[in-house]
């Protein structure tokens, strides 16, 4: 067996339950560790020993400061039973109850046990942590917080790589951006992030996607979003807001740089819309949709291929003149504070004009249209409403939409 060596002044020695034990200072020396406090036991017989006030256990890799410790001479295993650091090259560990093996490299960190590397700050309720992998797995109440990047993840489940600083976090899962003026909270079944080469963040969402922030809203199925210039991708049944404006498509990409939204862009498939009245609701279709913001307002929108319209224009004093629908190539619109200011369609336009006491349920909307209000994340603490969708609210002609959002 190991052999294990007692340093002290004076020992005091039980011969019936064959225990050492010292009161004004020592160290127990293993092969692998070196124990010194002011008051310490050992027994031979069990191997553990009791360490109290000013306990310090030092090794190659660390050090450990604590209170009171309990240490076993041949299993290798400390016991956290007191306040505690773990000061190391890597990260220093803050715990009160939990366990370290000493040989093996790994611990059990209970009662919301912090771990604080290079630029990042873990807590959770229980973590499992691997020095030697430099990898944590967290249970219960997440929270992963880069101090650098001003990134923070949370969840009820989750994990660390220290190394590739790489994490994941789910069940309640979400995802605050404070590095910008105006925060970024996101929220999805699974979220994951790790570093690219220029040590910004990139972060995926899977599975259920709602975020907020003042000026823009969205949900999706799943998205990525890059923290070098707050660009969002919205995969999969995605709808994003700006103030009274809804828009929609197969994939829409978002660039918020300078801590406010600047443009968006829909390929393939897009629609946009906003409420008018009621009944009415301005809307634009086509294939590809370029959407270009000012101060976090929707101030200029480029639509190609296969453009449809459908606006009411307004006398000066509000009222609607008719239902203006047009069909083109291409088209422009400048807005105005959030109102069409001026609208462009070339080469070629068809069109009609109906007064208002003409218009037809059927003349109303545009194929695809939808009003996706109910859905849209209010606050962010609206970001983990669950949306169950009915199937009657869908878009009856290209079911671009799944029963769930």
């Amino acid at each position: 067996s190991d052999l294990v060596v007692l340093f002290t002044d004076s020992l005091n020695y039980d011969m019936q339950p064959n225990i050492g034990y010292y009161f004004d200072g020592g160290k127990i020396v293993d092969t692998e560790n070196e124990l010194s406090s002011i008051y310490g036991q050992y027994s031979p017989d069990t191997k553990q020993a009791v360490f109290n006030f000013d306990v310090q256990l030092v090794n190659e890799e660390y050090t450990l400061y604590s209170d009171t410790l309990e240490y076993n001479t041949n299993t290798k295993i400390a016991d956290i039973i007191g306040p505690s650091v773990m000061v190391s090259d890597s990260n220093v560990i803050y715990s009160k109850l939990g366990w370290y093996d000493t040989h093996n490299n790994t611990s059990m960190l209970f009662d919301r046990s912090i771990i604080v590397s290079k630029s990042q700050q873990l807590t959770g309720d229980t973590i499992f942590y691997n020095r030697a992998e430099g990898f944590g797995e967290v249970f219960g109440n997440m929270i992963l917080n880069d101090t650098t990047r001003r990134v923070t993840m949370e969840g009820n489940y989750g994990f660390y790589d220290e190394i590739k600083e790489a994490s994941m976090a789910t069940d309640s899962a979400r995802v605050i951006d404070y590095s910008q003026p105006d925060t970024f909270y996101l929220h999805a079944d699974t979220l994951r992030s790790s570093v690219l080469l220029d040590s910004t963040r990139l972060i995926r969402a899977y599975y259920g996607t709602r975020f907020f922030r003042n000026d823009i809203q969205g949900v999706c199925d799943s998205m990525v979003y890059k923290t070098k210039d707050s660009a969002v991708y919205m995969f999969k049944n995605p709808i994003l807001w700006n103030l009274d404006y809804q828009i929609f498509g197969d994939t829409i990409k978002v660039y918020m740089n300078d801590s406010t939204v600047r443009w968006a862009h829909v390929p393939a498939f897009a629609f946009a819309t906003q409420q008018k009245d009621t009944a009415f609701f301005d809307q634009l279709s086509g294939k590809d949709l370029k959407a270009f913001f000012k101060e976090g307002r929707l101030d200029k929108v480029d639509v190609s291929g296969n453009v449809r319209t459908i606006f009411y224009p307004q006398e000066r004093d509000s009222t609607f003149t008719g239902l203006n629908y047009a069909e083109s190539s291409f088209l422009t619109m400048y807005l105005k504070d959030q109102k069409m200011d001026k609208l462009i369609m070339w080469p070629k336009v068809e069109g009609s004009l109906t007064p208002i006491p003409k218009i037809t349920p059927a003349q109303l909307y545009l194929p695809d249209f939808h009003w996706y209000e109910e859905i849209r994340p209010r606050d962010p603490a609206d970001i983990f409403r669950k949306i169950i969708r009915k199937k009657s609210e869908i878009p009856k002609k290209k079911r671009r939409f799944s029963n769930e959002i």
